[in-house]
């Protein structure tokens, strides 16, 4: 059956039909974006504890000069 004969009660069921497959997608997407944040933060925090667990290194020189003259 030809598009025109169908009138506007099919262009509007097509549109809904388009509604519910976008749905699933906008919502696959929303939560690509919130999983994809919550793992940049655990990687950050995870980089923050990993550089404090590391032993605090002695300040002391490798090269020492001797004073002459003073």
């Amino acid at each position: 059956m030809p598009a025109e004969t169908l009138g506007a009660a099919h262009g509007g069921e097509v549109r809904r039909r388009r509604a519910r497959r976008a749905m699933p997608r906008l919502l696959a997407a929303a939560l690509t974006c919130l999983a994809a944040a919550a793992l940049a933060v655990g990687a950050g925090l995870g980089a923050v504890a990993v550089l404090h667990a590391t032993p605090e290194q002695p300040n002391v020189p490798l090269v020492t000069f001797e004073r002459t003259g003073g």
